[in-house]
């Protein structure tokens, strides 16, 4: 038996089976309904209003949990503010770079040819692979039963386009104009994706455009992810995310649409696509099943996919474009990282750098020109806005930055809004301010001084952190929580380190990676013991790597056996099995870490 649902604002209306919830019809509809724990019940965020023939285990305030809101029979279900996903900052950029274009994924060669005669009796396809320099090439069928038409109406001057399936090439389109061709670099996040045109001629970038990860909807961070494809199939996952990747394109690319002054495009001018995205995401976007990502020995079907064509994955460019993923180390340090290290150049270098990747997995690489290890840690989603009772994604009203001078507290939020929330880099200057304020102790609890700041609930004591019609506060839950993420961050770094017996004094440069990490406050990360205690002119921002990373790629050959390249010399250090990882991670969870000595100058400003 099925059961319509209609969702508002918005009058979407879907039909789901017996026994489905409301937030699944959510995630069938494609409605963004915030579920950090992926339907598990224990976030308490996909609050929504149901009205019909429905079971739910427990009201709160007239509310239903959308995860747990069984529809049996025709149901309106209203998705109040808050619970919807609302429009926020999303960082996209990276770096500057100017990519060498040498060989991209797809590249437009015009030739000149003689007409055939008597004399001249070469068919057409080896008349143009010979004025081409390529005696060899493929030709994808369609490209070939158009090329007489397109030879003989050009007068034998025509542009082919060659793309690059990994080792071989093929001739995917034969035109008579000279229309120049685009590519798309992506990163594909968790929570967020963004996509560039860029000019497979000159490497220009043409436009940007960035939205959340329409996968939302079945859960905040991969391991939801990848428990539903496992209950329900990946192919509703599949659909979310090109879904995502096609409104993007939708956004830059219309028929006669003006993209840019120097010409206008179509999503089929879209002839090469390169993917930077961590492995579950990658799999997910092929269709691929991701669960033994789960499961010892952490598995995934594939560390390097292979080329594939746009039309094969329902993407909407040129449809047999090629679509090259980055490849990925491990079950959970993936393209984007590789991609992350290709920015950086840390590759290249004799120094010795630490490269991290803050994000609901904690990535770390540390290494040169000659090695690279690397882990990922379990971070957790706190700076993602999941465990923490007030925490949000960046999105308009979430509180972004923190400050407390002489008692008093003062934030800023994105969009100078309403606070709703506080996200991320707002959570870290809290703890960090409240740490330095006297308000909390070492261990994070709550040390109250009986103002109106703090409040005790039966016991549990919590810090306001903005009064308004719903106040926002933390408490020692919240706090232990991010105190977890950091922990796991720190000691997968200094796990890396002691596994090559080096230490932090040792690390010459260390790049902070991801669109959060650049809006992190060094100072304010040493003090809660994020990242280490060194000089600041150490670190370097190099923003979404994962991005920056796919560009290369996309234009650069060079720059694509450098990703392979990287991905050969990263020797993986599995966490789950390191003994001395549970050890750095329990001395981690102080403020800023039990042994003082690691953060020399955090215990010279606690002082002052």
């Amino acid at each position: 038996m099925k059961h319509r649902v209609t969702f508002f604002p918005g009058n979407v209306t879907v039909d789901v089976d017996e026994g489905e919830t409301v937030l699944d019809a959510a995630v069938a509809a494609g409605v963004h309904i915030d579920a950090s724990c992926g339907g598990a019940g224990t976030c308490g965020k996909c609050r929504v209003l149901v009205e019909g023939p429905h079971r739910a285990s427990g009201a709160l305030e007239g509310h239903v949990l959308a995860c747990q809101a069984f529809p049996e029979g025709e149901l309106s279900v209203f998705v109040p503010a808050g619970s919807e996903t609302r429009a926020g900052k999303i960082h996209s950029s990276y770096a500057s770079v100017a990519p060498e274009v040498r060989e991209p994924l797809a590249e437009s060669i015009h030739v000149d040819m003689e007409a055939p005669s008597l004399g001249d009796n070469l068919a057409d396809l080896e008349r143009l692979r010979c004025a081409l320099g390529r005696p060899s090439v493929g030709i994808a069928l369609p490209s070939l039963r158009s090329l007489p038409s397109v030879l003989r109406s050009s007068g034998w001057s025509t542009n082919a386009t060659i793309a690059r399936m990994g080792e071989a090439e093929e001739i995917i389109e034969v035109r008579a104009d000279d229309a120049r061709d685009v590519g798309a670099a992506i990163d594909i996040g968790t929570t967020t994706v963004a996509l560039e045109l860029v000019d497979l001629s000159t490497g220009k970038v043409l436009a940007q455009a960035s939205d959340y990860n329409r996968q939302m909807v079945a859960g905040e961070d991969v391991l939801a992810r990848i428990a539903y494809a496992e209950e329900k199939g990946p192919e509703r996952l599949q659909e979310l995310i090109v879904g995502t990747i096609n409104r993007l394109v939708e956004r830059l690319c219309s028929v006669g649409g003006d993209l840019t002054s120097d010409g206008c495009y179509q999503a089929d001018h879209i002839k090469a696509l390169s993917i930077g995205a961590n492995p579950a995401m990658t799999l997910l976007l092929l269709g691929l099943d991701p669960r033994h990502l789960r499961y010892e020995p952490y598995i995934p079907v594939v560390h390097e996919p292979p080329v594939v064509r746009a039309a094969e994955l329902g993407l909407r460019a040129h449809p047999r474009a090629p679509v090259y993923c980055i490849p990925g180390r491990a079950a959970y340090v993936g393209g984007d990282v590789t991609a992350d290290v290709l920015l950086s150049g840390m590759h290249l270098k004799d120094e010795l750098s630490l490269l991290i990747d803050v994000g609901t997995n904690g990535e770390v690489v540390l290494g040169n020109s000659e090695w690279m290890v690397t882990c990922s840690t379990s971070a957790g989603p706190a700076f993602e806005g999941g465990e923490v009772s007030c925490g949000m994604r960046a999105m308009n009203g979430a509180i972004d930055s923190v400050t407390i001078s002489n008692g008093e507290l003062r934030i800023s939020t994105i969009g100078s809004q309403e606070p709703i929330g506080i996200c991320g880099s707002g959570l870290i200057d809290l703890v960090a301010q409240m740490f330095q304020g006297g308000w909390i102790d070492r261990k994070g609890r709550i040390l109250s001084d009986g103002s109106e700041r703090f409040r005790n609930d039966e016991g549990a004591v919590s810090v306001v952190i903005h009064s308004g019609e719903t106040d926002i506060l933390i408490d020692e839950d919240d706090i232990a929580n991010i105190l977890r993420t950091k922990a796991a961050i720190y000691a997968g770094c200094s796990v890396l380190l002691n596994s090559v017996d080096l230490t932090f004094g040792d690390v010459d440069r260390v790049f902070i990676a991801g669109g959060f990490g650049s809006h992190i406050d060094v100072a304010n990360a040493q003090l809660i013991g994020l990242l280490p205690d060194l000089p600041r002119e150490r670190f370097e921002f190099i923003g979404n790597g994962s991005l920056g990373g796919a560009r290369m790629t996309l234009l650069s050959a060079d720059a694509r056996r450098a990703a392979r390249s990287i991905f050969d010399s990263m020797t993986y250090l599995d966490l789950s099995s390191s003994s001395t990882f549970f050890d750095q991670y329990s001395s981690a969870l102080f403020l800023p870490h039990t042994d003082l000595d690691q953060f020399p100058s955090v215990r010279a400003r606690l002082k002052r």
